[in-house]
């Protein structure tokens, strides 16, 4: 039984306790959809969203679409009721909200264990996900990233005057999200050097057209992020699944490299020459990782 940390492009936020609304969304060609039971679940629907959960994640993984959610933080003690409800081999990865310090992240990481314990699962088999939202998550996120070897996937966001972040921060929302650059530049670098595999930044975004849209996920790329967290409409999850989507040009030029990339690693080399071109065998890892990506899509025969 394995649950391998994997690229993301797209990831979509839902409530987590109307199973009509989930599967609605299921339709709109994101990678992964995360089952929000914290803030788009109401407090009299924890309960149902507890209940709701399991069922949809099946019904999600049945058609391909990776299944994150979002828990009740550990502040307000219902973490551990949402992961004893959720963790299941269907669950890919669960979002500790507001992550502030590595001792939450420590002490979530020990209810995500203690469930799978009580389900069966392999230990480490549940990814996690910190959500970076407030200016202490910023400050401590290389501590919050290597606190456990469960996160997989974590990065800086951009999100509006009233949401977490912003109102954590204060920042006036910007056309182009220019205001969140440094923040995302700042926590990417802190995941990356953490040895987080596949971190997903983007967010929420002042403008929503899909031109817009698509400048903010190519400079979201260009940082070094592998996916974005997505507004769910066809429209836009379309241009960020474009832009984390390798061309057929790299894909074939990596198709050729491997062979060379296999026998330099054989022979011990870390640099090799194709015609007047030095490649380090640095960038094998991303390589891999994209190419492992066309796979899954089927861009590969």
């Amino acid at each position: 039984m394995e649950n391998r940390p994997r690229i993301v492009r797209s990831l979509v936020f839902s409530v987590a306790h109307d199973e009509d609304k989930i599967m609605q969304l299921a339709d709109m060609g994101m990678d992964a959809i995360c089952l929000d039971m914290e803030d788009l679940t109401p407090l009299p629907y924890k309960e149902d969203a507890r209940r709701v959960v399991p069922a949809v994640a099946a019904k999600l993984a049945a058609r391909g679409i990776i299944v994150f959610a979002r828990t009740n933080g550990m502040a307000d003690g219902m973490a551990g009721a949402d992961l004893e409800a959720i963790v299941s081999t269907d669950m890919h990865c669960v979002s500790l909200p507001k992550a502030t310090r590595a001792e939450e992240m420590i002490e979530y990481a020990a209810l995500v264990t203690a469930a799978e314990a009580r389900k069966g699962l392999p230990l480490g088999y549940t990814l996690v996900r910190p959500v970076i939202e407030t200016a202490m998550g910023v400050r401590n996120a290389y501590e919050i990233a290597a606190a456990s070897p469960r996160v997989a996937y974590m990065g800086g966001v951009s999100g509006g005057m009233w949401g977490d972040l912003g109102a954590s921060l204060g920042y006036t929302p910007m056309p182009d999200g220019k205001e969140t650059l440094y923040l995302r530049s700042k926590v990417l670098v802190d995941v990356r050097a953490a040895g987080v595999p596949f971190p997903i930044g983007g967010g929420g975004m002042f403008r929503k057209d899909v031109e817009g849209y698509r400048e903010f996920a190519v400079e979201n790329k260009g940082l070094g992020y592998n996916g974005m967290h997505v507004a769910g409409t066809p429209e836009l999850i379309a241009v960020v699944n474009d832009v984390f989507t390798p061309t057929k040009e790299q894909i074939d030029e990596w198709l050729s490299l491997m062979p060379i990339v296999d026998a330099a690693e054989r022979d011990g080399f870390t640099t090799f020459f194709v015609g007047d071109r030095l490649f380090d065998l640095a960038g094998a890892v991303r390589a891999r990782e994209q190419l492992d990506l066309a796979r899954r899509l089927g861009l590969i025969d």
